[in-house]
């Protein structure tokens, strides 16, 4: 009897501790149930995020794939002179401001008429008198700077009445027509072009989206690129894209900061340049955007030898039917900004397109 209460104890207490050894291996086993769950949901946002980000590239890498370089135009020589005089002892740079194409709207409106092939003559015309300029002028190179809205768009079921053609199509065409004007502006002068990355009318806003919802999703970053590939072998275009991530390109010019954005972001336009240098951490001599349609040239610091300013581009549209409802509008037209490498932003010229 004595040995029976023994192994019956002996029994029990074993099967204490195999309880015991159980549940610890069932906590054991939940803890890294629970570290693999982790793993595998960091790992499913991890994969959503890198399909994501080659989807993207793959696409503008097929563009890239499927569309030609420009033929090289016959190329003029440049101009050389000597610094003769006080003022080009201190050079003088100019900057071209390419605000608010619309491509793909059509509308004729109090004094404004629009069309997809209206675009064309326009962007004949005005590498006329940029040609003009730089034979004035002598220059050997030449800024140019897209600041958005170069498509139409659609943003509100109201486009769909005044677009001309898809926005696919619209994107295609508009690339071509802007690296063809750069291609062929290039037979006179050495180009270097900026491309705003983002802007309004180019947001895709799909499913319902809300406006700079999903901002990433933007067709001039696209456009861009398309230019970039458009203009590859040409050694006298050099395009310059804006940084991933950043709503905004700088442009430097002779010492100048300038920093150039479409504007459907900025709020106080009055502030803009003080909020964008304090997001930066560094001054900015000269904010430069569109999306306003009027020009406009604002005061916003003193410096040394320059004043730091806030310029507005006018739109390549002009009025529309949605401006004249308001009796308000203004000329379709581009400015020439020049930056001399101690005063700054010293000189403006206005091509009026209509």
């Amino acid at each position: 009897m004595k040995s029976y209460l023994e192994g019956y104890s002996d029994a029990k207490t074993e099967s204490c501790d195999s309880d015991k050894h159980m549940r610890e291996l069932d906590l054991k086993l939940d803890a890294i149930r629970k570290e693999n769950i982790k793993l595998q949901t960091a790992n499913i946002e991890r994969s959503r995020i890198d399909r994501n980000v080659s989807r993207q590239e793959m696409y503008y890498e097929y563009v890239g794939r499927t569309c030609d370089a420009l033929p090289l135009p016959d190329f003029k020589p440049l101009y050389s002179y000597e610094p003769s005089d006080c003022k080009k002892s201190f050079p003088e740079e100019y900057l071209v401001a390419l605000a608010d194409i619309h491509y793909g709207a059509k509308f004729k409106s109090e004094n404004n008429e629009y069309s997809p092939d209206i675009i064309k003559e326009r962007l004949e015309f005005l590498g006329y008198e940029l040609v003009r300029f730089i034979t004035e002028k002598e220059l050997q190179k030449l800024h140019i700077v897209s600041l958005g809205d170069l498509l139409q768009g659609i943003l509100r079921i109201n486009d769909l009445r005044i677009n001309d053609s898809t926005v696919v199509k619209s994107t295609v065409e508009i690339s071509r027509l802007i690296a063809t004007f750069l291609n062929e502006l290039s037979t006179f002068v050495k180009i270097e072009y900026y491309h705003v990355p983002m802007a309004n009318h180019t947001q895709t806003r799909v499913l319902g989206s809300k406006a700079n919802e999903l901002m990433d999703e933007d067709l001039e970053y696209l456009i861009g690129n398309y230019i970039k590939d458009l203009c590859k072998d040409n050694e006298r275009i050099c395009v310059h894209l804006a940084d991933e991530g950043k709503g905004y390109i700088d442009i430097p010019i002779l010492g100048n900061e300038i920093v150039a954005l479409h504007g459907h972001q900025i709020k106080s336009i009055e502030n803009s340049l003080k909020d964008l240098s304090m997001l930066r951490r560094s001054f900015i001599d000269v904010l430069l955007m569109g999306h306003f349609h009027a020009g406009k040239e604002l005061t916003s610091n003193e410096g040394c030898c320059s004043d730091c300013e806030v310029l507005i581009a006018p739109s390549f549209v002009g009025s529309d039917p949605y401006s004249d409802s308001l009796m308000k509008g203004s000329k379709a037209s581009v400015k020439i900004y020049g930056f001399n490498e101690i005063y700054g932003h010293d000189e403006t010229y206005k091509i009026i397109l209509n």
